[in-house]
């Protein structure tokens, strides 16, 4: 399969935004790692986008789930034009169900 192309929401940024921030408070260094580790599981889901899982249990939209870091969600699509939209990146502390 080729890669896939990376389109990532406003929501999705937004998420990542609040959750680095949300680290900077403690440890602005770590913060900076967790961004760039974000970035690189997307990358990956652009090569191998059958990594994620569904799940019933949350949603029933068309979305894969991808957990990063045991605490983190990132909520994905494949669109038709072999695109890897990222919905959202999501904390397991959050209501899953409530922000999809």
């Amino acid at each position: 399969m080729n890669k896939l192309q990376l389109e990532i929401t406003k929501c999705a940024y937004t998420d990542i935004e609040t959750i680095t921030d949300f680290i900077a408070k403690d440890n602005p260094k770590s913060a900076i790692k967790f961004a760039k580790l974000f970035y690189k599981a997307f990358s990956t889901l652009c090569i191998h986008p059958n990594l994620g899982i569904t799940r019933k249990d949350f949603t029933y939209l068309d979305v894969k789930f991808f957990v990063l870091k045991k605490n983190y969600l990132i909520v994905y699509r494949i669109t038709d034009n072999n695109t890897l939209r990222i919905l959202r990146v999501l904390t397991t502390y959050q209501d899953i169900c409530a922000q999809l």
